[in-house]
């Protein structure tokens, strides 16, 4: 698959950039028997693609997207913000925006192309499989 399959010019994720994204972390999901939610979005914060893994929290659904959007709109991972500034944003936001880890933006070139979040499991498992998601679609890049 040529490179501009999965991404087209200027901060343009496509759905075959996401699919690739979805499909690695899926399978660390599996591969670590941490059923989860897993969204993909472009650097919009627009959802691309989703999947929940059997087993995942029905309620991990919106906060996976959420994580996703978080780390396309500040352009890094979430989690690290000091708790009261996090709950501020959580609150102002109505939950678009979060402080939870598992989210981390996908940077390829020094360009933002989108982002993976990651909900159900604990923090270390949502980070592994986010990681997964997006190590796998910047590997395909560099093919």
């Amino acid at each position: 698959m040529s490179k501009t399959a999965l991404y087209q010019s200027r901060n343009q994720l496509t759905y075959a950039g996401a699919a690739i994204a979805i499909a690695a972390a899926v399978s660390k999901s599996r591969e670590i028997s941490a059923p989860e939610c897993i969204a993909v979005v472009d650097a919009g914060g627009n959802l691309l693609a989703y999947a929940r893994v059997e087993g995942a929290a029905a309620l991990a659904v919106q906060p996976a997207i959420a994580k996703a959007s978080t780390a396309a709109a500040l352009g890094g991972p979430t989690g690290g913000t000091p708790f009261e500034f996090g709950a501020n944003l959580a609150l102002a936001s109505l939950g678009g925006i979060t402080n939870l880890g598992g989210g981390f933006p996908i940077i390829y070139k020094d360009e933002l192309l989108g982002a993976i979040g990651v909900g159900s499991g604990s923090t270390e498992q949502d980070v592994a499989v986010a990681e997964a998601g997006r190590d796998a679609l910047l590997a395909a890049l560099e093919s």
